[in-house]
């Protein structure tokens, strides 16, 4: 299949595929959001999570590919007969919202096993009518309130949510407003699906560190994350794979694939910019504000510091702390007193 993305140059590869870059410049185009999808290919994790990227293949975690139990493998073979049935929905939703097929299939696999009529109450559910957030229905297990929500619509009710057409669209347009949140990370867009949006969960047996149910395990990621490597292996030997997919994204002059081949950024030597900047007790006991007036620092124990602390900084923090005294007002800037000896710069404070 021929890929769509123009050619990559390596300026440009260079420039897009640092995972610090600021987030999602082009969250309203399929274009822009395959710069972004590449940025996935470096490792990252979640508050000290097992590390994980994408690759061609799907999720690579540090403990290599997610495994789930033999019981649940059913899940894995659905991923064909989903496309069959519902693959020309998901194609069209997936254009509409620019929303990766794949996540579609991950979806309404592990939500409903491909079943429209599905349904699930939770606690506290009474009828559709006076509990419509205790009900999710469809494909994707929508809930009747937060359809309604979206589409600004009250008339919504289990036999509309209960029609793939309309079921495909509202997962659709959910991981879109997502978008911001999750990048179309795939564990990322399990946990925010699952329990609404990206939460700590600091469960033994959690290894993602993110929120899903049942609290406290990491049951519902590895799965999503299970069926999405597979849906992935799936495209890449499809003939007609969605233009809006990962597997497409993966191709020859590709940015995700140019992403996936540079160097990880993660063992960079540390810029001086991370350098942090000093606080006011380390600088002296005594402090000389904008004003001319002296002032004691915040903490007088850990206060004793040398005098001469900010003649050994580099020019570009002494530039960085000037700054920061121009706007606070609460760390010397004057150049003659940071030069001072400390009786000098006592009998200044007194004046």
């Amino acid at each position: 299949m021929a890929s769509f993305a123009p050619p990559v140059l390596a300026a440009s590869v260079d420039r897009h595929c640092r995972p610090a870059m600021p987030g999602y410049p082009a969250a309203n185009n399929w274009n822009g959001r395959r710069v972004e999808i590449g940025r996935l290919t470096h490792w990252q994790s979640f508050r000290n999570s097992v590390p994980w990227r994408l690759t061609a293949n799907g999720i690579l975690t540090g403990r290599g590919p997610v495994r789930i139990r033999p019981r649940e493998h059913y899940r894995l073979r659905l991923v064909p007969r989903a496309w069959r049935k519902y693959g020309a929905l998901i194609r069209t939703a997936a254009r509409r919202y620019r929303v990766p097929a794949e996540l579609f299939l991950a979806i309404i696999i592990n939500e409903s096993t491909l079943d429209p009529r599905a349904f699930q109450t939770y606690r506290g559910y009474i009828n559709d009518e006076e509990t419509p957030d205790r009900i999710s229905v469809g494909l994707g297990a929508i809930l009747i309130s937060t359809a309604r929500y979206m589409l600004r619509d009250n008339s919504i009710d289990r036999a509309w949510l209960e029609n793939p057409v309309n079921n495909i669209r509202m997962i659709g347009l959910y991981l879109h407003r997502q978008y911001r949140l999750t990048g179309f990370d795939p564990p990322k867009v399990a946990a925010a699906y699952n329990a609404g949006g990206l939460y700590r969960q600091n469960g033994r047996k959690n290894r993602w560190k993110l929120r899903n149910y049942p609290i406290g395990r990491s049951v519902y990621i590895d799965l999503f994350v299970a069926v999405f490597d597979e849906s992935m292996r799936y495209f890449a030997r499809h003939p007609h794979r969605p233009r809006e997919s990962f597997a497409a994204l993966f191709a020859k002059d590709s940015i995700v694939a140019a992403c996936a081949k540079v160097p990880d950024y993660r063992f960079r030597r540390p810029s001086a910019r991370a350098v942090r900047q000093p606080l006011a007790y380390e600088i002296g006991s005594e402090l000389v504000l904008a004003s001319g007036r002296s002032g004691n620092a915040v903490s007088p124990g850990r206060a004793s510091q040398s005098g001469n602390y900010l003649s050994r900084l580099n020019r570009h923090l002494r530039a960085r702390i000037s700054l920061q005294s121009r706007i606070s007002g609460l760390v010397p800037d004057d150049p003659a007193f940071r030069a001072a000896p400390a009786g000098r710069r006592a009998r200044k404070g007194a004046r």
